[in-house]
């Protein structure tokens, strides 16, 4: 018997591939329009296996950042809806074809084939969509034989909402013969082709004698020992037996389980990225882009550090005590680019901060000296903070780590800025410098880098950050 998410597993695969058929088909399609109806010559077959092979992952990609894989496909969608979510991804994927071919100068290409093939392929997606939902949907009404038959075992005023649940989960494709309370039933749960109610949870083996039951699902809170029980009496079967654990709803993140033996299970609600492997290649970079940047750091101190400790009158390493990934202290390291005694000379300045909210950041700051204001124009200062990338306490992109005094005035939902490593180069990082004036709206980028995590927007960042360098407009 597969488990659900093997099934959802297979019916995600399954549509891949239909939508990558789809899509050859639509190439295929536009081709034949295009070079045999309207008589036009315009790549050679060799070019063609080259387009297709980069149509189809850049397809399957956005279909997939706009949640036609990852999501549990539910069949009760408002075709509006679905329809809605194709159109923009369909944009954008036509969007990133044609700056690819931009950049490769792909000038063999028609521009009249492109726009057949966008016009094509979106009207075959449409039609795929809504034949496969069309297709799941009757799937789900006729109860073949081979479908899974499933025994519910719950309160029965909380028996509908586990029917619910499997009507509209394509992936379930389980049919509910019947219910067993847990205690004493009270009455029908609903009428027409509601499941029917069969007796108490006790009744199971007797059940399970007299009907056909592929699996038995708990759905409502049960003592361990009667749990115990239907275990053994599953066990003995051969019977599948799944327990339904609900959770509240998140607000954000998303829950996972782990198995820690023992038939102890451990429940985990994340909302910052979990990923062990994407976490582990995050890391792998942020050695070598730290061992890169220390030699940067090296040659910068070489040229600078004379100039900036006599400028500054201390040494040129500047060390302040900053917060961290989940409030872990660690010490920051930058260029001395102010004099020794800006931290006393901080609170005469509050006054004319330029942030709104617990973060301090002035353009004419008259504590900066001139070396000081030539290394921060490319942020040359922030050179030594690789050491602390290297060591762990920073990454290469993240939050920008706040002070102590900082971090005693935020509220509650500021906090989850805190919550992953900060950064070299951000989000806020890149729309600093007046940009970005309200502390509420520093946390909003912060919150949007952690929601929409990956390495890819990581390597976005990085790249914009090398521009922002290069310009030499920071202050």
């Amino acid at each position: 018997m597969p488990t659900l998410i093997s099934r959802r597993t297979l019916l995600r695969d399954a549509v891949v591939l239909c939508d990558a058929l789809t899509l050859v088909a639509s190439f295929a399609a536009a081709y034949f329009y295009v070079a045999i109806i309207l008589h036009r010559s315009f790549l050679p077959s060799v070019s063609n296996v080259g387009l297709i092979t980069l149509i189809v992952p850049i397809w399957l990609i956005c279909l997939s950042e706009f949640g036609f894989y990852t999501a549990p496909i539910n069949v009760n969608t408002p075709g509006r809806e679905l329809l809605a979510r194709l159109l923009r991804a369909h944009f954008v994927a036509g969007l990133i074809l044609l700056a690819v071919m931009y950049l490769t100068r792909s000038q063999a290409v028609s521009r009249l084939f492109l726009q057949v093939f966008l016009i094509i392929g979106f009207a075959m997606l449409t039609a795929e969509k809504l034949a496969l939902r069309t297709y799941l949907n009757r799937a789900q009404r006729r109860a073949p034989l081979q479908r899974p038959k499933a025994l519910l075992i719950t309160a029965v005023a909380t028996a509908g909402h586990y029917v619910k649940i499997v009507s509209e989960r394509a992936s379930m494709m389980t049919d509910v013969v019947g219910i067993l309370s847990i205690g004493a039933p009270n009455g029908h749960v609903g009428a027409g082709s509601f499941p029917p109610i069969l007796g108490v949870a006790e009744d199971l083996p007797v059940v399970l004698r007299n009907r056909v039951v592929d699996e038995v699902v708990v759905a409502s809170p049960m003592n361990y020992a009667a749990l115990e029980q239907l275990s053994r009496w599953c066990s003995i079967r051969g019977i599948l037996l799944r327990i339904m654990v609900e959770v509240p709803r998140p607000v954000l993140g998303a829950w996972g389980a782990d198995y820690l033996g023992d038939g102890a299970f451990m429940l985990s609600l994340s909302t910052v990225p979990q990923n062990a492997y994407y976490l582990a290649f995050k890391r792998s970079v942020d050695v070598i882009g730290a061992a890169v940047g220390l030699i940067a750091c090296a040659v910068a101190y070489l040229c600078y550090g004379q100039r900036l400790r006599r400028e500054s009158g201390a040494s040129a390493l500047f060390r302040q005590q900053r917060v961290g990934w989940n409030g872990r202290r660690f010490t920051l390291y930058k260029f001395r680019t102010m004099r020794a005694d800006s931290e006393q000379l901080k609170a005469a300045l509050d006054e004319r901060n330029e942030m709104n909210g617990p973060i301090f950041k002035l353009k004419d700051d008259p504590r900066v000296t001139p070396t000081g204001r030539k290394l921060r124009r490319r942020h040359l200062d922030e050179l030594p903070q690789f050491w602390n990338v290297l060591k762990g306490d920073m990454s290469l992109v993240g939050t920008r780590p706040p002070t102590d005094d900082e971090t005693v005035a935020y509220l509650e939902h500021h906090q989850r800025r805190l919550s992953i490593k900060p950064g070299l180069t951000g989000l806020w990082q890149l729309n600093g410098n007046g940009a970005v004036k309200d502390f509420e709206d520093v946390v909003k980028l912060d919150c949007e880098y952690i929601d929409n995590w990956s390495l890819w927007l990581d390597a976005k960042i990085v790249a914009r950050t090398v521009t922002k360098v290069m310009r030499g407009d920071a202050w």
